[in-house]
C-alpha cells in the first residue's frame, strides 16, 4: 500500500505540543490519529524507533523535531547507536552534498531493511532524488523499494510515516508546503544544545550543490517565532544555542530583514541567562559584506562566539565564477569578510573554511592561488574534500580534473594545514570556558570551548557541566589546547535548569 500526501494532522496545536521538548525515552500521551488510516495497529509504547543523522546542524535540529513528534506519540525513541538493533524501526536523515555520505545513507537503509526493520528516510536525498524511493509504471523498482519516506518540510507526519512502515505499507510524504513549525516537539540529542533553524533553502544557485533540488528558495522564519524557540529552550537550561540553515548570512532577506538584526534582537534573550552562549551558523560571503559591521559588534558580546563558518571553496576567481561554481563572490570579497571581522572584533575571530580541491577545470594555476589564501591565512578549522560530482547539476557535466591530479592537491593542502599551530599564543593565558557535557579520551576529559570557539580539554568534572569558569592554557595542539581549571564563575544550578538535569542523568 502505498499512501502519498494525505492530509497531516496537526501536530502545532494544544498543550500538547506548544514548545515541548520530549525528554530522551520519555514517553508521553500519543497525539489522536486523524484518519483511520494512519492510525497504527499496535501500541506505539511497544515499539523503539532508532533516529540516524547524516549532514549538517540542520538536519540535526530536523532530527531531533521528528524524534520529538514519535517520542509525543509514545514511541520509545533513541539517537544512540547502541539502541539501532534492538529497535523496531528506523528513521534515517540524509545528506545529498557528497558521495560518501548519500552511499553510507543508502547502505545503512538497506542494512536496515534486510534485518526486517521498518524504515523511514528523510532529509535532502529522497526529496531531492523521489526516483529512489518512489516507483514509476513501466520503471524498475526503485533502489530503495519498499522504505517510507518523509520531506524536509514534512517533519510533523514521521508518524504516520513509522506508522505504516511497522504495519508493512509503505507511506510518501515529500510534498512541498510551508516551513515546519518552530513549536513542534523535539527531543534534543544533546540535552544542553538547542539547534534553531534561521530558514530552510537559499539564494545560490552553484553548479555542484544538489542540497538546493531539495530545500528551495529560500524560505525564512519570522523573527519573533526564533526569538520564541530559544527563549523557551533558554528557559529550559540549554548551555548553548546553535543558529542553523543552509546560509545564515542569507536568513531574513525574502522577510526584508537582516542576521544582524536578528542577532541584536536576541542579545536581551540571552542576557537574562546567563549560563547561555549562542553560535551563529555558516554563512556565505555575498549576504554578509554589508553587515559585517554590526556583526564585529554582536561578536564582541561576551555571550555569543566570535566564530564563524565561511567557505571559500576556492581561491581562484576563475573557479568561483559564473562558468564554473557560480558563487556570486570574488576571493577578494571572501578575504573583505575574514579581515573585517579580524580587525573590528577585539581579540580576534576564528574562521572556519571550506575548500573543494580538483573542481571541474581547475588548473595548477588555480590551486596555487587557493595554496596560497590558505597559506596566508592559516585557517584553524578546514573541511578540505575532493570534487564529487553530483548527479543533475551542471557540474556533472563538466570535464573532470584527472583522479590522481584531485587526489594530489588534496593532500597537498592537507600538508599544509597540518603545519598550523594556531593556538600556541595562548600556553599560559586564562580563558573564559564553557561546557555543554561533551566528554573526551574515554570520559576522562571535559571539553569545553573559548569565546572564539577554541577547543580545550580539562579532567572531567560533573560539577563543570553546564558552567562557566576560566582555564590556564597549559598546552597547544594542532585542533585543540589543553587546560586547567582556575576557577568557576557561574556554577552550574541543576535545580533550576531541566535541560542541565537531563545532561546530567
Amino acid at each position: 500500500m502505498d499512501i502519498e500526501d494525505l492530509k497531516p494532522p496537526d501536530l502545532t496545536r494544544g498543550p500538547r505540543c506548544d514548545d515541548e521538548v520530549v525528554p530522551k525515552h520519555k514517553r508521553t500521551a500519543r497525539f489522536k490519529p486523524r484518519t483511520e488510516c494512519n492510525a497504527p495497529s499496535f501500541l506505539p509504547e511497544t515499539k523503539r524507533v532508532y533516529v540516524r543523522t547524516f549532514g549538517c546542524a540542520h538536519n540535526a535540529s530536523d532530527s531531533e523535531y521528528m524524534a520529538g513528534v514519535l517520542a509525543a506519540e509514545g514511541y520509545d525513541v533513541s539517537a544512540n547507536s547502541n539502541d539501532a538493533a534492538s529497535a523496531d524501526a528506523w528513521v534515517i536523515n540524509s545528506c545529498t552534498v557528497k558521495d560518501p555520505s548519500q552511499a553510507a545513507f543508502v547502505k545503512e537503509a538497506r542494512q536496515a531493511m534486510a534485518e526486517g526493520k521498518g524504515v523511514v528516510v528523510a532529509g535532502c536525498v529522497p526529496q531531492g532524488d523521489r526516483g529512489l524511493v518512489k516507483r514509476k509504471p513501466g520503471k524498475a523498482p526503485p533502489l530503495l523499494d519498499g522504505v517510507s519516506s518523509i520531506g524536509v518540510k514534512q517533519l510533523g507526519r514521521v508518524g504516520e510515516a513509522v506508522a505504516a512502515s511497522l504495519r508493512g505499507e509503505v507511506f510518501h510524504a515529500l510534498g512541498q508546503g510551508p516551513l515546519p513549525s518552530l513549536e513542534l516537539p523535539k527531543q534534543r540529542k544533546e540535552a544542553l544544545v538547542e539547534i534553531v533553524p534561521l530558514s530552510t533553502g537559499c539564494l545560490g544557485a552553484c553548479t555542484y550543490c544538489k542540497t538546493r533540488h531539495a530545500r528551495g528558495k529560500l524560505g525564512s522564519y519570522a523573527p519573533e517565532a526564533i526569538e520564541k524557540r530559544i527563549a523557551n529552550a533558554l528557559d529550559e537550561g540549554v548551555a548553548e544555542v546553535w543558529l542553523s540553515s543552509e546560509d545564515t548570512g542569507a536568513y531574513g532577506i525574502d522577510l526584508q530583514t537582516s542576521l544582524s538584526a536578528l542577532l541584536l534582537r536576541l542579545i536581551p534573550v540571552l542576557e537574562k541567562r546567563p549560563f547561555a552562549s549562542l553560535r551563529v551558523g555558516m554563512t556565505n560571503p555575498p549576504y554578509v559584506l554589508d553587515q559585517l559591521d554590526t556583526l564585529a559588534e554582536v561578536m564582541e558580546h561576551p555571550q555569543i562566539y566570535a566564530f564563524l563558518h565561511v567557505p571559500v571553496q576556492s581561491g581562484s576567481n576563475e573557479v568561483l565564477g559564473a562558468t564554473r561554481m557560480n558563487r556570486e563572490y570574488t576571493v577578494q570579497d571572501f578575504e573583505k569578510v575574514v579581515n573585517r571581522l579580524q580587525e573590528k572584533v577585539d581579540g580576534g575571530v576564528t574562521i572556519m573554511t571550506d575548500v573543494i580541491c580538483g573542481f571541474p577545470g581547475e588548473t595548477e594555476e588555480d590551486f596555487e592561488e587557493t595554496y596560497q589564501l590558505v597559506e596566508r591565512h592559516s585557517f584553524h578549522l578546514m573541511n578540505i574534500s575532493q570534487f564529487y560530482s553530483r548527479p543533475g547539476t551542471p557540474a556533472a557535466k563538466m570535464k573532470r580534473v584527472p583522479t590522481k591530479d584531485v587526489k594530489a592537491r588534496s593532500r597537498r593542502l592537507t600538508q599544509l594545514a597540518a603545519t598550523f599551530r594556531p593556538y600556541s599564543e595562548l600556553v599560559g593565558v586564562v580563558e573564559a570556558c564553557a561546557s555543554c557535557g561533551e566528554v573526551a579520551d574515554g570520559g576522562k576529559r571535559l571539553v569545553a570551548h573559548t569565546k572564539r570557539y577554541v577547543k580545550v580539554l580539562v579532567p572531567f568534572d560533573e560539577r563543570l557541566v553546564g558552567a562557566r569558569f576560566d582555564v590556564r592554557i597549559t598546552a597547544a595542539h594542532r585542533w585543540h589546547v589543553d587546560g586547567a581549571v582556575v576557577r568557576v564563575t557561574l556554577a552550574a544550578d541543576a535545580a533550576n535548569r531541566p535541560a542541565l538535569r537531563d545532561a546530567l542523568a
